[in-house]
């Protein structure tokens, strides 16, 4: 399939224009900009999002399981590994990121740096690639220009995009695969449909959300009346692969409790299904209508009317937005029949939303001012958003590293951490720790009977704990007794500001204590819940 991306004076052979020139680099150098301003604060926080903590340490997890010669034994390594250090989550998230995340950690050492750095790339990519994807369907460069720089402004695309978060990745192989039914309904090859299916069953390995790729194609022929595509052999074989990739996902997490695609959804009753898309109805309308107000809204209110008078100066248009409302439709089946909500799950869907709007926007500016000049005012939009989203604090989060950096010394030792940030703090200590002689025990994984503050000092006795983290905030914890009456054995070591913009973490502190040396020699085995799966792993 040729590139329509490049310059027409290119191809006849005539010296390129300015403008040719431009729309040549354009989508380099978003990707660099957007990259770029994905790393921007990470030399000021510590890992945010506590699910950040958790992709961050499964890439390690693959690292060091390779570095340490236990690919054959991965099952019993990764019980030993999770009893000292237990903040994975997978297969509850998809292992394809990690994977890719233990070659940077390989390379660059397991660093929060590393991450970042690995997440930005991604970033870059999907920033090409989704300027592609809007010329390849529409061929024109200012047009793909405003859809990317305004999706990748958005603060959902903006606050995923600076942390260890799974978004990116995935998008990079869906916007790949989308790619590829450009001009379905003219030829759609085997070959193609092959490549689809590889980019798609990698999206949803990579997070599970890309299911809705799936059904991108039969709604695309469904919903343009493509009936020949819909029963050619093409979209049956890509299907069936891509069905075999979600099922293998599908048993590969079955065989850990609970950890499926979707286990708040799976195996639900009609009248069950029937509860969660009416909640998820409200929820998530309520978060687009929030959304609405202000610059969206705007644009909103602008580019419908302008869309009508086109039509009324012009008739009806082709407009060729099928991939993108089949992908829309998708999308929102997808998120309408899961358990989970967040608003951070519509970020597959805005790409082709931003689409939309800009593609009415330059029908109705065309008729008004002519082709030539018809970018300016979705431009003046493109621009208004990027520096918006720019305009955005990063989110931040300090004290859980600078808290792990006090407590590794080179030597073998336990460590209780009662937080929230506790996944945050045991990647910090495996960055800060290669030969694996930290072990970190969660408070969150204690009985509140443990945590009573005489039961925790036979505990910590019991087992050889050495060192206390506690976050100190106000909101109430099971393990805030500890921070009220303190033991005679906990000696106060530091005391470290707990600083973050969002709302858990603020006003609060990191008290790190030091128990005096047991008198008696540590248990041998503590056994840890798995919380996600189900079972129990022993520390030894």
């Amino acid at each position: 399939m040729a590139a329509p991306s490049v310059p027409q004076e290119l191809i006849r052979g005539e010296a390129p224009t300015r403008a040719a020139r431009l729309a040549a680099w354009a989508p380099v150098l978003l990707a660099v900009f957007f990259s770029f301003s994905a790393l921007r604060g990470v030399g000021s926080t510590n890992v945010v999002d506590t699910d950040g903590a958790r992709h961050g340490m499964n890439g390690a997890f693959i690292y060091d399981l390779v570095r340490t010669g236990n690919l054959t034994r991965p099952i019993e390594y990764a019980k030993e590994y999770y009893g000292h250090l237990p903040a994975l989550s997978m297969p509850f998230h998809p292992p394809l990121f990690p994977a890719i995340e233990a070659v940077f950690f390989a390379i660059f050492g397991v660093k929060y740096l590393t991450a970042r750095v690995a997440v930005a790339l991604a970033v870059g990519l999907a920033a090409i690639l989704l300027y592609r994807l809007v010329v390849a369907t529409h061929g024109s460069a200012a047009l793909a220009a405003c859809v990317t720089a305004t999706t990748f402004a958005l603060w959902t695309y903006q606050q995923v995009g600076k942390d260890i978060m799974l978004e990116y990745p995935a998008m990079v192989f869906t916007l790949a695969a989308l790619t590829c039914l450009v001009g379905i309904d003219r030829e759609y090859t085997l070959r193609r449909a092959l490549l689809f299916a590889v980019l798609a069953s990698a999206a949803v390995w990579t997070k599970q959300h890309a299911v809705f790729l799936g059904l991108v194609p039969p709604l695309y022929a469904l919903m343009t009346r493509r009936w020949r595509l819909l029963f050619g052999k093409s979209l049956w074989v890509s299907s069936a692969i891509f069905g075999a990739a979600v099922f293998a996902l599908q048993v590969f997490s079955n065989h850990f409790h609970g950890s499926r695609v979707d286990p708040n959804s799976v195996g639900a009753t009609p009248r069950d299904l029937a509860l969660i898309v009416r909640q998820n109805v409200n929820i998530y309308g309520a978060w687009i209508a929030q959304k609405v107000i202000g610059l969206s809204g705007i644009a909103v209110v602008v580019s419908v009317p302008l869309y009508g008078w086109a039509v009324y100066k012009r008739g009806w248009t082709k407009l060729n937005l099928g991939v993108y409302l089949a992908w829309i439709v998708a999308v929102s089946g997808i998120l309408l029949v899961l358990g989970a909500v967040s608003p951070r799950y519509m970020f597959f869907m805005l790409p082709a939303v931003v689409m939309v709007f800009y593609r009415l926007l330059f029908a109705g500016c065309e008729a008004l001012w002519g082709n030539r000049n018809a970018w300016r005012l979705p431009a003046i939009f493109a621009l208004a958003w990027s520096i918006s989203g720019w305009m955005d604090p990063p989110e931040f989060l300090r004290g859980p590293a600078e808290a792990a950096a006090a407590v590794v010394q080179g030597k073998p030792t336990r460590v209780v951490y009662a937080g929230e940030a506790d996944g945050n703090f045991i990647f910090a200590v495996r960055s800060l720790d290669p030969r694996l002689e930290v072990s970190v025990i969660p408070a969150e994984k204690l009985s509140p009977a443990t945590l009573e503050p005489a039961a925790f000092e036979h505990f910590c006795r019991r087992h050889g704990i050495e060192w206390l983290v506690i976050e100190d905030v106000p909101r109430p914890h099971k393990w805030s007794a500890l921070t009220r009456d303190h033991l005679a054995s906990m000696k106060l070591e530091r005391s470290l500001p707990l600083q973050s913009n969002r709302p858990r973490w603020q006003g609060g502190d990191i008290k790190i204590y030091h128990f005096a040396a047991s008198s008696e020699p540590p248990a041998d085995v503590l056994r840890l819940p798995l919380d996600r799966i189900g079972g129990f792993v022993d520390m030894r």
